[in-house]
């Protein structure tokens, strides 16, 4: 019969916590499952936890939420506006990553309208002027050859709101409103009729 080698006891305790370690899930991995669910209940539950999970990960996500789906976008599009305004970023010649990843889905005119206005919705209530160049393009925005009025609307207003014109706009969403931990996320108002 042959013997087994002796193993100490804390070698066996290292085995069993790096089995345990690669055993447990990312939550990032299970969210983004979840925003896939055919339930929306569930995809609704994954935008609330991307929202208050502090993960730079979250931001792609969330902006493939706003950008694809018709029934969460509006919830996705508070959770980044309170994610742009997390940004703590002292340097204003840097780019804030929420604002440049929204402005991915504004550009981007192969969407629907309502999604990207949706997108220039959200860069004018994080309230950072680093959208202003963005917001711009949105003024001008195509879908196809026609111009995407509805997006032009919103950049427009979002522009106000950012201070871009002398004449103002007060946000939908008032800062402060999404700050720490939400058990819920706030509706946005609806987008103008185009």
């Amino acid at each position: 019969m042959r013997s087994l080698p002796r193993v100490s006891a804390a070698a066996l305790l290292l085995a069993a916590m790096a089995v345990m370690a690669g055993c447990a899930l990312d939550p990032i991995e299970r969210l983004s499952e979840d925003i896939k669910s055919q339930d929306e209940s569930v995809r609704e539950a994954a935008v609330l936890q991307l929202a208050n999970i502090e993960d730079d990960r979250t931001v792609d996500l969330l902006t493939e939420v706003l950008e694809s789906d018709d029934e969460l976008f509006n919830m996705a599009a508070v959770a980044l506006v309170k994610k742009g305004r997390e940004v703590d970023e002292p340097d204003p010649k840097k780019p804030n990553p929420v604002v440049e990843a929204v402005a991915k889905v504004l550009k981007n005119g192969h969407l629907a309208e309502p999604f990207r206005a949706r997108a220039a919705w959200t860069l004018g209530e994080i309230g950072d002027r680093r959208a202003i160049p963005h917001l711009q393009a949105g003024q001008a925005a195509l879908t196809g050859d026609k111009e995407a009025l509805l997006v032009r609307d919103v950049s427009k207003q979002s522009l106000e709101k950012i201070g871009f014109f002398s004449d103002g706009r007060a946000y939908d969403l008032g800062m402060g409103t999404l700050e720490g931990e939400l058990s819920t996320l706030p509706e946005p108002p609806p987008l103008p009729a185009s």
